[in-house]
């Protein structure tokens, strides 16, 4: 059996091994998150922009521009939502658990093999990363949701006092449009997320190799 210091050394580099996959894997999903804000602000810029456009040129009423992007706007804001909600909703879990292991870590227990036992246990039933994996195939199917809507905006913003309301008709029936341009740094981001995921899942498999 492995002697009190040695199993003291071995709880350490298990909890600074997850608190370090945390800390990247929460990190990188809030900065995805508040890049796909910024990308949800330039939709209601663009569509402010065109309404105007329509209204002055096109006489097209505003509540019914309106109306007609409804069903497009307004699921856009409920994914965005609902995805921001389950983001900061899994940040704050996973933070909790690791202030919850640093607590144990910091009392002092008349058995360090019974808080290596609790460290380990609380650690392995967190398993987080299917958890992880759909979240961070939420974000991408969103962005790319997003940015086929705000393509097709550009498209028609670049008409300027031309556009005409088939032209506005046409976007929305084929408002799924699909464009790169725009979404490679938020492609680049979710890849570098995966790699560094893998990376960190990596060492930890290593750690706790040296449980058994």
């Amino acid at each position: 059996m492995k002697d009190s210091v040695e199993f003291k050394e071995l709880i350490e580099k298990i909890f600074d091994s997850y608190e370090s996959k945390v800390k990247m894997v929460t990190s990188l999903m809030r900065q995805v998150h508040q890049k796909i804000i910024k990308y949800q602000n330039e939709q209601d810029l663009m569509i402010n922009r065109l309404r105007d456009i329509l209204a002055k040129n096109e006489f097209l009423r505003k509540k019914d521009f309106d109306l007609m992007i409804a069903e497009i706007n307004n699921d856009q804001k409920k994914r965005e939502k609902e995805i921001g909600q389950t983001v900061e909703e899994f940040c704050q879990e996973e933070g909790k658990i690791v202030a919850e292991l640093k607590e144990i870590l910091t009392l002092k227990s008349t058995s360090i093999l019974e808080d290596f036992n609790i460290v380990k246990n609380k650690i392995l039933s967190r398993s987080t990363e299917n958890r992880e994996k759909k979240i961070s195939r939420m974000l991408k199917d969103f962005h790319r949701d997003l940015e086929e809507i705000n393509t097709a905006l550009r498209m028609l913003l670049e008409k300027g006092s031309s556009v005409k309301i088939s032209d506005f008709r046409a976007m929305l029936k084929a408002f799924r449009i699909e464009r790169k341009n725009g979404r490679l740094k938020i492609d680049e981001m979710l890849n570098e997320f995966e790699k560094v995921k893998d990376e960190i899942d990596d060492e930890w498999s290593l750690v706790m190799a040296k449980v058994n």
